[in-house]
């Protein structure tokens, strides 16, 4: 088992897991295994970016399952200063005694530890690295059968917004520094719209 707090690519949020200290929740980390997206944890919602959370609650409403998402931010330097501290402690329990980490969907505990744990990056690769990465926005949808929705969702033309599928999932990228919460509300309305329409 390899739970890490690296940078996945947007575009791979769905192929694991995403969990949070436990005891201190903050940065979310990644652990690679296939993930059915059953949501167990009552407070669930509290962790998805305000921006998602009206998109969100309506699509697993309809029974739609979404999978590990993200708004976009702006996080200052200082506050992601404050974050890389939090992660050097984390790093540290990690590897004396071990560290309880809790699955943000299943609610699931994983306890880690490795004497040999490191951070992938220094605080000004970490600082740099956010700058870019931060601003993308990502949420996919299993939208299982619903193939009229899906060509429909394909076609949506919103500005800075690209739309794709992969892995039998449907996905929305944002990339606007600044304009990301417009956008997801342009698009929560777009996709309620439609499937709402075809009563999907």
């Amino acid at each position: 088992m390899k739970i890490t707090p690296e940078l996945i690519p947007h575009s791979e949020f769905h192929t694991g897991c995403w969990l949070q200290n436990a005891d201190k929740p903050g940065w979310y980390y990644f652990m690679k295994r296939k993930n059915k997206n059953e949501i167990f944890n009552d407070f669930f919602i509290e962790s998805v970016d305000e921006p998602l959370r009206e998109l969100v609650t309506f699509l697993h409403s309809r029974n739609i399952k979404t999978t590990p998402s993200c708004s976009g931010h702006y996080i200052s330097d200082r506050d992601l200063t404050k974050i890389y501290l939090a992660l050097e402690e984390d790093c540290t329990e990690i590897r004396k005694g071990g560290l309880n980490f809790r699955d943000v969907e299943s609610s699931k505990l994983h306890f880690y530890k490795n004497k040999n744990y490191e951070l992938p990056w220094n605080r000004n690769e970490f600082l740099s690295e956010l700058e870019v990465y931060q601003h993308k926005g990502v949420l996919g949808m299993k939208l299982g059968n619903r193939k009229k929705e899906k060509q429909q969702l394909l076609k949506l033309q919103i500005d800075g917004v690209i739309t794709d599928e992969k892995d039998s999932v449907f996905f929305i990228f944002t990339d606007q520094p600044g304009e990301n919460n417009i956008k997801w509300k342009l698009i929560t309305k777009e996709i309620k719209s439609i499937l709402q329409s075809s009563g999907g």
